[in-house]
């Protein structure tokens, strides 16, 4: 049940900040921090809860194949995902108004 819960409390609590820190800030600077967020936290503790979630509720035989693959699988794209996010945010210019 740890392979559960850990990561849901590190993905909540992370993302709560990430909000917290992308509020009232320009498009640029959102971009940025989500960009990052997605690559350093979301993506490996993402891909820890699903391979958890499958190990301990929805596999049949538990033979642990299940919380190696998933992760090795979701990681990369949310990754990509984060880093066009953050290259994004980067070459944004900001608009003067």
């Amino acid at each position: 049940m740890l392979e559960v819960v850990f990561p849901l409390i590190i993905l909540s609590l992370g993302l709560a900040v990430a909000y917290i820190c992308s509020r009232h800030k320009s498009q640029k600077k959102k971009q940025i921090v989500w960009g990052i967020t997605l690559i350093a936290l979301v993506a490996p503790f993402f891909s820890w809860l699903i391979g958890g979630l499958y190990t301990t509720f929805g596999s049949v035989e538990t033979t642990g194949w299940a919380e190696i693959i998933y992760p090795i699988l979701i990681f990369p794209v949310i990754c990509l995902v984060g880093i066009w996010c953050l290259i994004k945010g980067i070459f944004n210019k900001e608009q003067i108004s």
